[in-house]
């Protein structure tokens, strides 16, 4: 497992590509690697932004996810809150690997303070 984590930021880059469109407030989160059946749930993405991105206040978006295309949209009517989510998502990655190799060390602070993550 330790061989495994220096290398899992850039194995999720190269699966998951993030696209901004910052003039529409929308950004695009697509799967490159098929995945058979739900890709994702809402809440689950929110959970993502709070677990890896330290998101810890409610940001108003809608998220549309297309499980054909693979495809993840979230999107805002508030320039403050499309800003938000894309500054977490410049180090999503970085920081789901950090909390993975705290885990792994035994340390589950992080973990506490997100919602619906059971022990």
């Amino acid at each position: 497992m330790e061989e495994l984590l220096p290398h899992l930021k850039s194995i999720l880059k190269e699966t998951i590509d993030i696209e901004l469109d910052a003039s529409n407030f929308v950004i695009l989160i697509t799967v490159k690697k098929d995945i058979e059946g739900i890709i994702a749930e809402p809440e689950e993405i929110i959970t993502m932004l709070n677990m890896y991105g330290g998101l810890s206040e409610e940001i108003s978006m809608e998220i549309d996810i297309d499980n054909e295309t693979q495809i993840i949209t979230l999107k805002f009517q508030e320039e403050e809150d499309f800003q938000k989510i894309a500054k977490i998502l410049e180090t999503i990655w970085d920081n789901a690997v950090e909390l993975l190799v705290q885990a792994t060390n035994g340390d589950f602070s992080r973990l506490k303070n997100i919602p619906n993550i059971d022990d």
